[in-house]
C-alpha cells in the first residue's frame, strides 16, 4: 500500500519510525538519570519517555534534584545523545523504499526539535526525502499525546484530519493521532520493542493497525 484512497496525507513520526533511535536515546537517559534514581533502568525510561518531548525529561530532572535544570544539563545530554547517534544510528529497515513509493503527500511530525531531526535524518541518509516536510514539537504549545502537532501538520499541508494517516511507534503518538481524528498505524520495527513490547498498548491506545515492518505497508489495508 503506497497510499490508500481514503488518505491524502501520510504523517510520519521520526524516532522509531524513520530512524532506529529510541534504544540509543533511552540508554543515554539511563546514564544521566539513574544516578539520581536507580529505578530509572532502560525499561522504565522507555515507559516514561517514548514519544514524549524533551521537556518531560527536564521536568523529571528538576523534580529529582529540587532545582531548575542548569543549561549544562541540557548541553551535556545533547552532546552525549548526538555523539551516540553519530556512532550507531541506523534507519528503520525498508523506510526509504516505502516513502519513495508514496503517491500522496507526506511529512514528519516529531516530538524532537528541528536540529535533532535533521541530525538523525542526515546521519542515516534520509534527509533528501524530508527536507521542507518537517514539523517539530517546538512549534506547538502542547506535545504528544496532545493532538496539536498533528493538527498543525494537516492544516499547513492543506488536508482535513480524517484524510490523514499517521504512522507512529509510541502510545503517546497514537493517542495524539486519534485525538486529532486521524487514522493511526503502529509500527513495531524499532529495536526498542525487544526491550519493551508495546504492541498491545498501541492497540489499546487506539491504533487501527499494527505493522511489524515497513514492507507490510504494501499489503492490503485492514482499516477502511
Amino acid at each position: 500500500m503506497a497510499s490508500h484512497p481514503r488518505f491524502d496525507l501520510i504523517i510520519l513520526d521520526c524516532d522509531g519510525v524513520l530512524v532506529d533511535s529510541e534504544t540509543i536515546s533511552c540508554r543515554t537517559l539511563v546514564d544521566i538519570l539513574s544516578p539520581l534514581d536507580p529505578d530509572y533502568d532502560l525499561e522504565a525510561v522507555m515507559r516514561r519517555y517514548l514519544g514524549r518531548p524533551a521537556s518531560a525529561v527536564v521536568e523529571d530532572y528538576e523534580r529529582m534534584t529540587g532545582r531548575p535544570a542548569p543549561e549544562s544539563f541540557r548541553r551535556d545530554w545533547r552532546a552525549r545523545l548526538f555523539s551516540a547517534f553519530s556512532a550507531a544510528l541506523q534507519p528503520i529497515a525498508g523506510v526509504r523504499e516505502a516513502v519513495e513509493g508514496f503517491d500522496v503527500d507526506y511529512c514528519v511530525a516529531s516530538s524532537s526539535d528541528e536540529e535533532r531531526i535533521e541530525h538523525c535524518l542526515r546521519k542515516v541518509g534520509l534527509w533528501d526525502l524530508f527536507a521542507g516536510r518537517i514539523f517539530s514539537t517546538t512549534r506547538v504549545q502542547r506535545g504528544k499525546p496532545a493532538p496539536d502537532l498533528f493538527l498543525l501538520a494537516a492544516r499547513e499541508r492543506g488536508v482535513e484530519p480524517e484524510r490523514c494517516l499517521v504512522i507512529e511507534d509510541s502510545v503517546s503518538g497514537v493517542l495524539a493521532a486519534k485525538a486529532a481524528g486521524m487514522t493511526a498505524y503502529g509500527l513495531t520495527a524499532g529495536s526498542h520493542f525487544a526491550v519493551l513490547d508495546q504492541r498491545r498498548a498501541l492497540i489499546e491506545a487506539g491504533a487501527d493497525r499494527l505493522l511489524g515492518a515497513w514492507r507490510e505497508l504494501a499489503l492490503p489495508a485492514t482499516a477502511g
